[in-house]
C-alpha cells in the first residue's frame, strides 16, 4: 500500500490525526486490517506519530457493513467509535467538536 513520504511529512506537521475507516472500500480489503495498516506505517515512519492524539471514525455509516466495522473498531481500540454520512450529515457535527476538542487539549504549552 504505502502512503508515500510526501504525505507522511505533512503528517508529522499536526497535531491531531482524525483517521476516516470506509466500511466498504474499494478494494477487497478489510477496513480493520486497513486502519492497522496505516498505524504501523506511521509507527515505523516516526513512532512519535503513533502517540498523537487520534480520533478514529467510521464514515458512510448509512451502509449496512458500518456498524459491524465500527463495532470492530470499538472492540479493538476499547472506545467507541462514532459514526458520520456526508450524505445525511449525520455525526458531522459531533465530530467538528471532537476534533476542535483534541485540538485545544493538544496545544502547545
Amino acid at each position: 500500500m504505502g502512503l508515500g513520504d510526501e504525505f507522511l511529512r505533512h503528517v508529522e506537521r499536526t497535531r491531531v490525526l482524525v483517521h476516516l475507516v470506509e466500511p466498504e472500500p474499494m478494494d477487497p480489503t478489510d477496513p480493520l486490517e486497513n486502519y492497522r495498516s496505516i498505524r504501523d506505517e506511521l509507527r515505523l515512519y516516526n513512532p512519535e506519530l503513533a502517540l498523537r492524539p487520534e480520533l478514529v471514525v467510521v464514515t458512510k455509516c448509512e451502509l449496512p457493513t458500518a456498524d459491524e466495522t465500527a463495532s470492530r473498531l470499538d472492540e479493538e481500540l476499547e472506545v467507541p467509535v462514532p459514526r458520520i454520512s456526508a450524505v445525511t450529515g449525520t455525526g458531522l457535527g459531533e465530530l467538528i467538536g471532537a476534533t476542535l476538542g483534541a485540538l485545544t487539549e493538544s496545544e502547545p504549552a
